[in-house]
């Protein structure tokens, strides 16, 4: 195990120009050449630009006015509120809807948020408590649209299609991530976060057209139920009769809660506080991150088959919390971001092998209301997450916040070390199926 651990990267790196070769094989191509599919993926990317663009903009503005960690995690933490209290609602709304129009119409909601925040700073100036309103809306339509894009791309998508398809999902969120932090980085700090702001909003109506131009029409059969309890109960169902699939998501969702909770506080107090770089800093940590979590989306692929799903998660999970450890460490913040780099690469392998291990096993008819009951506990982990990580930098250090980050990884490696030891017949990590 620890020869894999060293041989890893290397590996990786030495086959992705043939991997990329062999994409044709795994649907890649194929699906890009959906228009349904290219010009969603399209729109994504371009959606989540503008998302790098708001978390820098309004991390930025809050330790501006602030200069508190703690600040910034309950504002982080604020912005999941949303998702708790719309969560079980929202499965219901995806798998009833036609999605691409739902994910236009949040595309939509997004833009109009932030042009309210915006006209409201510009005659009255800023103010910390208008922060919170414009988190809390922007995490209602973020809570929505993210699942939604997960069930919109398995219901575009053949079933031999899936583990390219979570991979292309992944690859649009990873350079939709580079550019929003890359951009929005220089942005703020040669210009201002408002400035990031109002191309926030732009992205958001480019990526509602993108969407829209979509030439899709959904097959999908309504749900008969007629109340929202009995519609919600066969999400609740499915995973009580699956438990496999509930014990999987609860322990390896853990890995994501790192990078939306902890980490969204501490990366930037690392390039601040540690390193004095600011958002420059931020933005390069960040993009490293998104860096190494594309390169996954085209060399997971050799990984499983290299080493099975498995040995894959359990590598890839502690060499993402091993980078956790290292990266307030370093000499420089360019040796923190190549930890960055490959804590992505890792993270966002587990990530795509964990979505299609869903895909493979939870119909898309309730696609939307599953997923959103494993939100509600992945949303609740963030909030206390970011609340609590943002408390260790002000309160212990940022190394123990790392610490704690850590722990997120640990979590998943012994979820998926123990699951085959649990559920020994048919184990869903044993399949291999399309991948």
């Amino acid at each position: 195990m620890v020869n894999y651990i060293f041989q890893l990267p290397l590996y990786l790196c030495i086959n992705y120009l043939h991997f990329f070769q062999s994409c044709k094989s795994i649907f890649m191509i194929k699906l890009l050449k959906n228009p349904t599919f290219s010009l969603f993926f399209f729109g994504n990317i371009i959606s989540l630009v503008g998302f790098g663009f708001n978390i820098i903009s309004i991390s930025w503005l809050v330790l501006q006015e602030t200069g508190s960690e703690f600040a910034l995690g309950k504002i982080m933490a604020t912005a999941t509120m949303p998702g708790l209290i719309m969560a079980l609602f929202s499965g219901v709304i995806i798998d009833k809807l036609n999605r691409k129009w739902l994910l236009i119409l949040l595309d939509i909601f997004r833009t109009i948020v932030i042009l309210i925040f915006l006209i409201t700073i510009s005659f009255k100036g800023f103010k910390l408590f208008y922060i919170y309103p414009l988190v809390i809306f922007m995490g209602l339509g973020n809570s929505l649209f993210w699942p939604t894009a997960q069930a919109f791309v398995q219901e575009i998508s053949l079933e031999k299609e899936y583990f390219a398809a979570n991979a292309l999902l992944s690859a649009s969120y990873q350079v939709g991530s580079i550019l929003g932090a890359g951009i929005g980085g220089i942005i703020v700090h040669l210009h201002n976060p408002v400035l990031a702001l109002w191309m926030n909003a732009l992205a958001y109506i480019i990526s509602a057209i993108f969407i829209g131009l979509a030439p899709f029409k959904s097959s999908k059969v309504s749900p008969k139920e007629r109340s929202l309890i009995s519609a919600l109960s066969k999400g609740f169902s499915f995973l009580n009769e699956r438990k496999d699939v509930l014990f999987l998501g609860f322990t390896t969702i853990l890995s994501d809660v790192a990078i939306w909770g902890s980490l969204s506080v501490l990366t930037i107090s690392i390039s601040k506080d540690i390193f004095n770089k600011g958002t420059w800093g931020y933005g390069l940590m960040d993009g490293f991150y998104g860096v190494g979590a594309l390169i996954s989306t085209i060399l997971v692929k050799q990984l499983i088959t290299k080493m099975g799903r498995e040995w894959s998660l359990l590598i890839c999970y502690l060499i993402a919390g091993i980078m956790c450890l290292v990266s307030p460490i370093v000499a420089s913040i360019y040796l923190a971001s190549a930890a960055y780099f490959f804590m992505g690469l890792n993270n966002n392998s587990a990530r795509i092998i964990v979505r299609t291990i869903f895909m493979e096993n939870i119909p898309n008819k309730i696609m939307g209301r599953v997923q959103t009951i494993l939100g509600v506990y992945t949303r609740l982990m963030v909030l206390l997450s970011s609340l609590y990580a943002g408390w260790l930098v002000e309160n212990q250090s940022i190394f123990i916040g790392m610490v704690f980050s850590f722990f997120h990884y640990a979590i998943a490696f012994i979820g998926v070390l123990t699951l085959r030891s649990i559920f020994k017949k048919n184990s869903i990590l044993a399949a291999t199926h399309h991948a």
